[in-house]
C-alpha cells in the first residue's frame, strides 16, 4: 500500500509539472505570436507609406512631363 502511494505521489507530481510547463511555454507562446504580429504590423505600415510616396512621386512626374 504504501509503494502504491508512493508511485501515485510520483505520478501526480509529473502531471502537474507537465502542467505548469505547458502553461507556461503557453503564455511564451502568445508572447512570440504577440511579438511577431506587431512586427508585421510595422512592416504593413511603413510598405503603405512607401507605396503612397511613390504614388505621389510617380503622379507629379507625369504632370510635370505633361506640362511640358
Amino acid at each position: 500500500m504504501k509503494k502504491a502511494l508512493i508511485a501515485a505521489s510520483i505520478v501526480g507530481a509529473a502531471a502537474a509539472g507537465v502542467i505548469i510547463y505547458l502553461t507556461r511555454n503557453k503564455n511564451g507562446m502568445q508572447r512570440l505570436l504577440d511579438g511577431a504580429s506587431s512586427t508585421a504590423d510595422d512592416a504593413r505600415r511603413m510598405a503603405n507609406r512607401h507605396l503612397r510616396k511613390t504614388q505621389k512621386k510617380i503622379n507629379n512626374m507625369i504632370h510635370e512631363t505633361a506640362v511640358e
